[in-house]
């Protein structure tokens, strides 16, 4: 006769088998579109049940950002660009061929592992739609030619327009992404669509150092620009959205101390940001920050954009320990990070396994964190130490 714990571990796991079950089979959008209540009911059922048993991606995603222990840490090594080489394409092909790319990321997750798939592809997907000549390099991923900035002066950021996303190559083609692997069939794992802030945009399309300035000198000109891009965004993430994808993460890098003060940014793009997240939401879709600047403006992107998750790769401005970070913004947000580039390129898998556990043992616990990367694992390394990270989130949770 089963006792007690065993009768109540298969009826939790009902509740949440239900929710997840009409999400795969697509009948709503996503998981968003149930009760709060429900969601927040299947999660803590979740975790019970990943006492005894081993939970799907989702389950643990949903557990982690319900600020519930999973049976383990979720863990996302970010082996993008990477991944190309499993399957064979160059990284043109990555950066132009959406059903090879799609197909590469859904590679990397069967080979690599993982728990969430984020579509991080270059910098400059949407800064080419808008006009920058972009550079397709064979052995890195594509950038603008900052040779020949599509931002000359000052002047041409009045002259940026909200563009059709159906007249769109790049973009249209990250949304084709989203359609193929939005399939539980073709990819195992939640997917992220994601997008670049505004300020992101127009940096690609003018080059750094005189962005900056413009930022300080000619505000009202980018804000005009941001608006326009804006526009154009809000259609592109409803496009992701609408595909059946769990999530859309949204970089902003220059809400960061080593890029622009603090209230520059939420002058500039506070606004904007939180119209494209409430589009986000509005759709169904949890909402996801990456930025891998020095010093994040956790508070400020908070305040503007009320996120799900954060993926960084330095602590926040207003916090000197991960332990600090932990308990000032712990049961906020899911905190995504943040084994650090130098360990990922330079150290030994044992050497990426041990700072992982550091991470977990402080941040893991009552749920609220996601091991990964602090930005995109780099595109030309050895695939080891994407393998050790995905190991130490199976031992050290």
């Amino acid at each position: 006769m089963p006792d007690a714990t065993t009768n109540y571990e298969k009826e939790s796991g009902m509740k949440i088998k239900k929710i997840l079950k009409s999400v795969k089979e697509k009948k709503v959008p996503q998981i968003r579109c149930f009760p709060e209540g429900m969601v927040g009911a299947a999660a803590a059922a979740s975790s019970f049940r990943g006492k005894f048993s081993k939970l799907t991606p989702i389950e643990r995603l949903l557990t982690t950002f319900k600020h519930k222990e999973p049976d383990r840490v979720p863990v996302v090594p970010l082996a993008n660009a990477v991944a190309r080489r499993i399957t064979g394409i160059s990284f043109p092909e990555y950066s132009t061929n959406p059903e090879k790319t799609a197909e590469a990321l859904c590679a990397s997750v069967n080979f690599v592992g993982g728990d969430l798939v984020v579509m991080m592809i270059d910098l400059s997907v949407e800064a080419a739609d808008f006009g920058q000549e972009v550079i397709y390099p064979l052995n890195s991923t594509a950038h603008p030619n900052y040779l020949n900035p599509f931002i000359k002066d000052v002047d041409d950021y009045l002259k940026i327009k909200p563009i059709d996303l159906s007249t769109t190559t790049r973009m249209k083609g990250i949304v084709r992404m989203c359609e193929i692997m939005s399939d539980p069939k073709t990819c195992p794992v939640p997917v992220s669509g994601f997008v670049y802030g505004p300020l992101e945009i127009l940096m690609m399309m003018r080059g750094a150092k005189d962005f900056y300035k413009d930022c300080r000198n000619y505000p009202d000109h980018v804000k005009k620009a941001c608006a326009a891009i804006t526009e154009t965004l809000l259609a592109y993430v409803k496009a992701q959205s609408d595909t059946g994808i769990h999530a859309i993460t949204i970089d902003t890098l220059l809400a960061s101390w080593n890029a622009l003060p603090k209230k520059v940014w939420s002058d500039l793009e506070g606004d904007f940001t939180g119209e494209i997240t409430r589009c986000v939401k509005d759709n169904g879709c949890l909402v996801g920050i990456h930025n891998c600047g020095d010093g994040v403006y956790f508070d400020a992107q908070i305040k503007a954009m009320a996120p799900d998750f954060i993926s960084f790769a330095q602590l926040p401005d207003d916090c000197s320990t991960p332990r600090e970070m932990k308990e000032k913004y712990g049961d906020q947000i899911t905190l995504v990070g943040y084994v650090h580039t130098p360990t990922i390129v330079n150290g030994t898998p044992q050497q990426v396994m041990d700072e992982a556990r550091e991470q977990i043992d402080i941040l893991a616990r009552d749920g609220g964190f996601v091991l990964a990367p602090g930005c995109e694992y780099p595109p030309n390394l050895s695939l080891e130490n994407a393998f050790a990270l995905v190991k130490a989130a199976e031992l050290y949770s």
